[in-house]
């Protein structure tokens, strides 16, 4: 491949691209575009690309690959288009075609529709010039035919139909949101698979442009392998948040956005990948354990009862909770009585909440209450000044929330009618890990407990 212009040249010409990428808001992106195909930046322009890629210096040569992992809006289609129609318009592959062979730029996405909306952001600049509108000579609704053994044209994203072509560049676009399962009979994985060859005899480079996704598939696990310096040098990837890459963009509507869905809004604006997660209980099981109309059940005489605590500074935004229960041997299994819950909600003085507990417990017969290890012992020792012995939790969160899911999907459970308690079951979700494993979280850190709001003191 021999370059007819630099990708400053193109940038800077009217007669080129200069209009596709007009302002000062598109700097970013010509940083971005000059390094990808092998352009040599200044010292300042090495500092916006450091920025997006967590790289002191630029590749040297064309990128194998470029994947753009941005927010919305973040203008990556209309960046990718520029690269396109260079490669495809400025650019003479001649020396990589045989004799009767045409060189593809193929634009691809989860839909047709989607690579046909991104292909014609190419189209448009090439028929915008007027020197790279010269260059067409046939156009179809998805294709375009250029008189230099090249086309530019969209097609479905199966790794079955995509093999063949000789290509130049291949673009796959929003390929976060690409089937990613491992019984889907078109992966991510495959499609990118069987891409690659069609780039081997012209050294293209393979553009992935997603806002970001689930942390499974090929493009999380191409940022997790190539992201910063540790990267390799042509594997390109970008990563940022919509603003940074489009300032014009409003901040206060994008404010507003992360004020209606702050987790959403850190993946469509923020640029952060998605942490998979799923409901940990469903609100039928959870009120099918509840006991309509006993917020608190009474003490019975002969009956061991047991305690948990997890204390919270009453600065922050936790709870400081406290749970009583027992078991019964009914029949064949236990059954779990979720007997009174607790609940000091912040602000509140810790030692308080744990005089009323400490009372609470002395009522109930106890003498003992566990909870983690919050506080270096802090919490062990105001316990302790009023007789009762608090013991640590030998499991963690993640486990306690482990052990306890077969109890509630085996109805072993039995709890109080609490609303505020129902609700936060309900809204409890597990992170999805890395080959199916969870984790156990509410739906921002932790999971609470609850209240019993009779309680006088808390």
């Amino acid at each position: 491949m021999n370059p007819l212009f630099t990708m400053r040249q193109a940038l800077a010409d009217p007669l080129l691209l200069a209009d596709a990428m007009k302002g000062e808001t598109w700097a970013g992106w010509r940083v971005l575009l000059t390094a990808a195909v092998g352009e040599e930046l200044t010292d300042d322009e090495r500092v916006i690309f450091k920025t997006f890629t967590g790289r002191d210096h630029e590749p040297g040569k064309m990128i194998d690959t470029w994947l753009t992992v941005s927010g919305r809006r973040s203008g990556k289609t209309t960046a990718v288009a520029v690269l396109v129609v260079y490669l495809a318009c400025l650019c003479d592959w001649s020396d990589c075609l045989n004799l009767g062979e045409r060189g593809t730029c193929l634009y691809l996405a989860p839909t047709q529709d989607q690579a046909g909306r991104a292909f014609r952001y190419a189209r448009e600049f090439i028929e915008h010039s007027p020197l790279m509108s010269k260059l067409v000579v046939n156009r179809t609704a998805g294709s375009l035919e250029l008189s230099n053994n090249i086309d530019v044209e969209i097609q479905a994203a199966n790794w079955r139909y995509v093999r063949g072509a000789t290509c130049i560049a291949v673009v796959l676009d929003e390929c976060a949101f690409l089937r990613n399962e491992a019984d889907s009979a078109n992966k991510d994985e495959d499609i990118v698979t069987a891409l690659r060859p069609s780039l081997i005899t012209t050294g293209g480079p393979m553009l992935l442009i997603s806002s970001p996704a689930t942390e499974v598939g090929v493009v999380y696990q191409i940022h997790k392998n190539h992201f910063g310096a540790a990267g390799d040098p042509l594997i390109l990837v970008v990563e940022s948040d919509s603003k940074m890459l489009n300032p014009g963009l409003d901040q206060a509507r994008i404010d507003r956005e992360y004020a209606l869905d702050a987790e959403g809004a850190q993946a469509e604006w923020g640029g952060k990948f998605r942490v998979p997660i799923s409901i940990y209980l469903p609100r039928s099981l959870v009120e099918a354990a509840v006991e309509k109309g006993v917020m608190v059940r009474p003490r019975l005489r002969g009956v061991q009862y047991f305690a948990f605590t997890d204390p919270a500074s009453g600065t922050g935004t936790d709870s400081f909770t406290m749970a009583i229960g027992h078991r019964v041997r009914e029949g064949d299994q236990d059954v779990l009585f979720i007997d009174a819950l607790w609940e000091a909600r912040p602000p509140f003085s810790a030692i308080d909440v744990v005089k009323g507990h400490a009372e609470a417990l002395k009522q109930w017969g106890l003498t003992t209450v566990m909870g983690d290890d919050y506080g270096g012992g802090m919490v062990a020792s105001m316990f302790a000044k009023l007789g009762i012995t608090y013991r640590s939790c030998p499991l963690t969160a993640s486990q306690l929330y482990l052990h306890s899911l077969p109890a509630w999907t085996s109805r072993m459970v039995v709890m109080c009618d609490v609303p505020r308690a129902i609700d936060q079951l309900v809204n409890l979700r597990r992170k999805v890990g890395q080959a199916g494993s969870r984790t156990h979280a509410n739906p921002r850190t932790h999971i609470e407990y609850f209240t019993d709001q009779s309680s006088p003191r808390t």
